[in-house]
């Protein structure tokens, strides 16, 4: 009889942090995953300035400035901000400058500053932008199509002054590869979900547009120059409302990491966005935890459920049954935002990745509580 209490009570908490996961599945991601892109009707196109930050970038820029500048818009410049390069960054940018007259190229090469991380670069790009407008991303990065400029700028409408776009990886055959797709699919996922719920915690750096006016409204970086990290998440979750952000998830839209990212990187960046987290607002901080406790919980749970059923045949049926429910539930949902951002090669083993990183993503938030002398 105590047995099958014990077996009842696990039955009953797995099915509720299961109904819980399901919630978040069906009420906050598939606001992203089963939604359909509305084009913007813009009157006209508007102006853009593209801000690039660029430190010993020479071999990334050979790729990225003919995609920059064959992009299909009507009037562009692009602002390259050169922090301290050591290479031939300067020499191929002012090559570049002699072809094209809408490239701004500034020099950071005496400027000393105690702004720590990409933020100064990035107000020195600001500043110097002519246009209000502005776009931001990465040399190390280059957009997919001709039409990535066009198609981030026309959510300029109406009181949008936020765009949130998505960058990614060229896809390799190996398994940090995969499993970085999946991290980013999910972060995606998750971003562009809470933006759509208009609770917007954060956007991709190397995809991002906002206006010159929000930027200076905000007072720019100036809440989290000390910190190292901050202007995707900080920065956007404090600037943003319920009316001024915009997401933007069409193909053309996209950008590639072009080199390979060492786990090292990857990791750091990780790591600072836990850290920062504690500066986004209270709903956020709480959505987010909590659904990382529930998913690890989730899997726990199942083990112990199957473990404390496993020889009944009335228990174990309804276990199997919440368990296919919820991942069939996942499937679907981050199957089809796998397939709208072009990461279908996640699929197959969706359930291995999210396994992995149930109970990877704690111990690099705890990481970052505890080596945060690396972000301050």
């Amino acid at each position: 009889m105590l047995e099958e209490n014990l077996s009842f009570t696990i039955l009953i908490i797995f099915g509720a942090i299961t109904f819980l996961q399901l919630l978040y599945y069906y009420v906050v991601y598939a606001r992203f995953s089963f939604s359909k892109k509305k084009k913007a009707i813009a009157i006209q196109q508007v102006p853009v300035s593209v801000i690039v930050v660029v430190k010993d970038s020479a071999s990334a820029l050979l790729k990225f400035m003919p995609r920059i500048m064959s992009q299909q818009y009507s009037q562009f410049e692009v602002v390259i901000v050169n922090d301290h390069s050591h290479d031939m960054s300067e020499l191929l940018v002012k090559e570049y400058q002699s072809q094209y007259d809408n490239i701004k190229l500034v020099n950071l090469d005496s400027a000393v500053s105690t702004i720590r991380g990409n933020k100064f670069a990035l107000s020195i790009g600001i500043r110097c932008a002519t246009y209000d407008n502005m776009l931001f991303t990465d040399p190390e990065c280059y957009p997919t199509t001709s039409h990535w400029l066009e198609k981030m700028a026309e959510n300029f409408v109406g009181q949008k002054q936020i765009v949130l776009g998505y960058s990614s990886f060229e896809k390799r055959n190996n398994l940090f590869n995969r499993l970085l797709h999946f991290d980013n699919l999910q972060n995606a996922i998750q971003y562009f979900s809470h933006a759509m719920i208009r609770s917007t915690y954060r956007g991709d750096i190397k995809n991002i547009a906002f206006t010159k006016t929000l930027f200076y409204a905000q007072q720019g970086f100036a809440s989290h120059n000390h910190l190292s990290c901050g202007e995707e998440d900080i920065f956007v979750s404090r600037a943003s409302n319920k009316s001024n952000t915009a997401v933007e998830f069409s193909p053309e839209s996209f950008v590639l990491a072009q080199h390979k990212i060492p786990y090292s990187y990857w990791k750091n960046h990780k790591m600072g966005l836990y850290y920062t987290r504690k500066m986004n607002t209270l709903k956020n901080r709480f959505l987010l935890s909590f659904y990382s406790i529930i998913n690890i919980l989730f899997y726990v749970l199942l083990v112990l459920a199957i473990i404390a059923t496993v020889h009944d045949m009335l228990f174990l049926p309804i276990t199997l049954g919440i368990a296919a429910l919820r991942i069939l539930s996942q499937y679907l949902v981050y199957g089809a935002a796998a397939r709208k951002l072009n990461e279908k090669q996640v699929i197959p083993f969706l359930l291995v990745y999210d396994i992995i990183f149930a109970f990877m993503n704690p111990l690099y938030y705890f990481s970052a509580q505890i080596y945060h002398h690396k972000f301050q």
